[in-house]
């Protein structure tokens, strides 16, 4: 109803032509990306879609070469080192967890300071990923360190072809700035004790059918802004709800007719409204990708293993909402601590 909506909005209302470019960009990248990768059963398929729509929405022009070839090497490189790093510590978990610590630690660090954001989430996505199925699922590792590099490579293709059939680019009016903070390490510090403690939990329970919740765990958290996490937390909960039940719907929906077709019909609806959505810009666009990173992931998590799912789809939307929900509890309950406890120092100079 929301999809049929918004679609009959963009009807009604005028859309320039380099806005609508940018929401068939979004729109047929993310669609073709994911129905690909689910045709060649290469899961989580939803990866590959979420991957196409943060490089359309991060990168408003076709990306050069250089770009392009960088990000799939830093999604590769990173893929295949903490699958090294894992297997050569896993006899040591202790130290293992420890190392992932201190990289996600360092990895938030730079976020904050706001320096190479997309890169960094690219290599956080791998840290948290691939330690997790290494240590529960060995012998799918290698698998799940092609499948992240394939991923990354159609999300590239597909920004450059779809740059290709619709050129115009959109001024598109952007998201908060994430700017660098004020405290760095403590807002690096927050992030860490919210990620890891989640990668231990999938690790010690072998949660890996849920895996995908992962993937958007570590993207709320690479969202972080700390100077509007109080006012923010909530419209980002509420996100990923809407998120996660719109792809539960379209998941009984492809029940009716579960064939590759409707799937990709599916889909593309849904990357149409919520394109529409993002093109807007500004609080409500970031909160529309964050809602359709939710909308694939869980989507994309119930198409996990096929009809031997069918009875399985509540216990992951409830890890689901767990997951998410503790990430944004943490973000709500920590960053006003450390806002109150900077501007306590401020006020309070030390002598000289």
């Amino acid at each position: 109803m929301a999809s049929a909506g918004g679609i009959g909005r963009m009807i009604i209302e005028p859309v320039d032509p380099a806005r609508l470019h940018y929401i068939l960009r979004f729109a047929v990248g993310t669609t073709a990306a994911f129905t690909i990768c689910e045709y060649m059963g290469w899961q989580p398929s939803a990866l590959a879609a979420v991957l196409s729509g943060i490089v359309l929405c991060k990168l408003p022009i076709a990306p050069p070469l250089k770009v392009g070839a960088s990000l799939i090497l830093v999604m590769s490189i990173s893929a295949w080192f903490f699958l090294a790093l894992t297997m050569w510590l896993h006899e040591a978990p202790y130290i293992l967890f420890g190392l992932i610590g201190v990289i996600l630690f360092l990895a938030f660090y730079l976020l904050a300071q706001a320096k190479a954001q997309l890169p960094l989430t690219l290599m956080l996505i791998c840290v948290t990923l691939m330690p997790v199925i290494t240590l529960t699922l060995p012998d799918q590792a290698p698998a799940m360190r092609r499948i992240l590099s394939q991923a990354m490579i159609w999300a590239v293709i597909m920004a450059w072809v779809m740059h290709a059939f619709w050129p115009k680019i959109a001024k598109v009016a952007p998201a908060p700035p994430q700017q660098a903070v004020g405290a760095p390490a403590a807002t690096a510090l927050v992030g860490t004790l919210i990620v890891l403690p989640v990668m231990l939990v999938y690790w010690l329970f072998g949660l890996t059918d849920a895996m995908p919740v992962l993937i958007q765990v570590v993207l709320l958290v690479a969202k972080m802004e700390e100077e509007r996490s109080a006012a923010s937390a909530l419209a980002k909960l509420v996100s990923n709800f809407i998120g996660g039940f719109v792809g539960l719907a379209a998941y009984l929906v492809l029940g009716i007719a579960p064939t590759l077709v409707t799937f990709a019909l599916i889909v593309f609806i849904l990357s149409m409204w919520f394109g529409y959505q993002i093109s807007k810009g500004g609080v409500r666009g970031s909160n529309a990708e964050l809602a359709f990173n939710a909308t694939m992931v869980i989507f994309g998590l119930f198409l996990l293993k096929g009809d031997t799912n069918a009875g399985a789809w509540f216990a992951r939307m409830v890890q689901f909402f767990i997951g998410c929900s503790f990430a944004v509890g943490m973000m709500a309950l920590l960053w006003p601590r450390l806002q109150k406890r900077r501007a306590m120092l401020s006020a309070d100079p030390l002598p000289l």
